[in-house]
């Protein structure tokens, strides 16, 4: 969907940083359309989150808190490949209940093109929260060949070119 007809607002709205001592970190999510719209918050990887409340029903202009909770003994892609994904669309019901919005999201699949996304890179960062040597930014150094190139522009994985690795 474009910019213009986003349904939710998600807060943040591109990073969770982990760290050992905070395992927890909370996003808000907002309806700003004028209609009541669905929502469920899903991981790309199984296991490693537990995410609370997943899914749920907002009017216009109501937000919801999610807790999203790292796994004990859990490490993170250094890549950033761990993702929390909000997807939502228009409520396809009027009145909304448990069992229907639970069976709806059970059996409607995620791929639908009406269905709006949201994702969010998840890091796990040390305890001085600094991540922990994934070829981001951060362990780039004035003479690295990669902060010559500019090659690092971000805290996120970054492929460099074959040609540089010689």
């Amino acid at each position: 969907m474009s910019a213009n007809s986003n349904s939710l607002e998600v807060s943040p709205n591109s990073t969770l940083n982990f760290t050992k001592t905070n395992d927890k970190q909370e996003i808000t999510i907002r309806n700003v359309g004028e209609k009541t719209v669905t929502y469920k918050v899903q991981s790309t990887v199984h296991g490693k989150f537990s995410i609370r409340p997943r899914w749920g029903v907002l009017s216009p202009n109501e937000h919801s808190h999610v807790v999203i909770t790292m796994c004990k003994d859990v490490e993170l892609s250094r890549k950033g490949r761990d993702k929390i994904v909000v997807v939502c669309m228009v409520s396809p019901i009027n009145a909304v209940d448990f069992d229907l919005t639970t069976s709806f999201w059970r059996h409607n699949i995620c791929y639908d093109p009406k269905i709006e996304k949201h994702q969010l890179t998840c890091h796990q960062m040390n305890g001085e929260g600094e991540g922990e040597g994934d070829g981001g930014d951060k362990d780039a150094k004035p003479g690295d060949l990669r902060f010559r190139r500019g090659l690092c522009p971000s805290f996120c994985s970054i492929r460099i070119p074959s040609k540089y690795w010689r």
